[in-house]
């Protein structure tokens, strides 16, 4: 995060000039100067023996120090709005650089014929890590990123079974032995339902946000049976269809599997601008998984 000079200054001059916004004029002439003669010079007379000139000078320091401690107030207010909007650039940018290289290795793979079934995966799991750390980043939390595509279709369906097709390094300890047995249905998933409904009603917002599922009732999720007490390693999930961003002639396209982001806090996902970045991924993505799909599954 690079901190500008300049831009910070101007926040502490805009603290400076604001310190004497919010009427000060009005209620130093009315209330201040009302509380100057009826309580301030009789009180420092009889009790401190001041005379008028010292009560003015300790109201003029009272005046002060009431400015001062405006001033702080609001300069604490601006530099907090300032470096979350910097942080946020930070976090954001980092993101534009992260894709770009998981975009340029996914095309590489793409425009190489000679590459081989591991350098495609390896390609797909750089996208893993790298959403991993720009979820991360954004939700401050501990996230993990999948991509799920049919085991037997080539294209996923209500009677699709997923697999995972790869997920971030750090959490691939998740894909336990009882996790790739488990019959991970379209129906037995809230988030793949969902997803699914709304890609075949051509809903403009074809992602799932689900911020605590281990509370949630009516529920679905295959995966609880993979962990004690059927409760779920994380709190809060992301899920995107693999779909292209656009369409021709408003076409509705298939839907070839699923981009999942989970966190290990609740509320971690807004709808806004995450969401956004699995639907760029999920589109710059769709060939290649569509391809995958078509030549593992095609002649099933």
């Amino acid at each position: 995060m690079e901190i500008n000079s300049k831009q910070l200054l101007k926040v502490l001059l805009k603290a400076f000039t604001s310190a004497f916004k919010w009427n000060i004029g009005k209620w130093f002439i009315s209330v201040g100067l009302g509380i100057l003669t009826s309580v301030i010079i009789p009180f420092g007379k009889e009790v401190w023996k001041w005379d008028y000139i010292t009560a003015i000078k300790y109201s003029a320091y009272a005046f002060g120090a009431f400015y001062l401690f405006r001033f702080i107030a609001i300069a604490i207010k601006e530099s907090i709005k300032y470096f979350h909007s910097i942080y946020k650039e930070s976090v954001y940018g980092d993101a534009i650089i992260l894709l770009k290289q998981s975009f340029a290795e996914a095309h590489y793979y793409r425009k190489t014929p000679e590459f081989q079934d591991e350098d495609f995966m390896r390609s797909m799991m750089v996208f893993c890590n790298n959403l991993k750390i720009i979820y991360d980043k954004i939700t401050k939390s501990n996230c993990s990123v999948s991509i799920k595509v049919p085991i037997k279709d080539a294209k996923v369906s209500e009677h699709t079974v997923l697999k995972n097709l790869t997920r971030n390094t750090e959490n691939s300890a998740r894909d336990t032995k009882k996790y790739q047995e488990t019959q991970h249905t379209i129906i037995g998933n809230s988030a793949f339902s969902n997803c699914l409904d709304r890609v075949l009603k051509n809903n403009p917002e074809k992602f799932y946000i689900n911020n605590d599922v281990n509370n949630e009732k009516n529920y679905r999720n295959t995966s609880k049976e993979c962990y004690d007490n059927q409760e779920l390693p994380y709190h809060s999930e992301l899920v995107h269809p693999i779909i292209p961003l656009k369409s021709k002639d408003n076409i509705n396209y298939d839907c070839h599997g699923f981009i999942c982001v989970d966190s290990d806090k609740p509320n971690s996902f807004e709808s806004k601008y995450l969401p956004a970045i699995l639907e760029g991924v999920a589109d710059g993505i769709y060939d290649i998984i569509e391809q995958l799909n078509s030549e593992t599954n095609g002649s099933n």
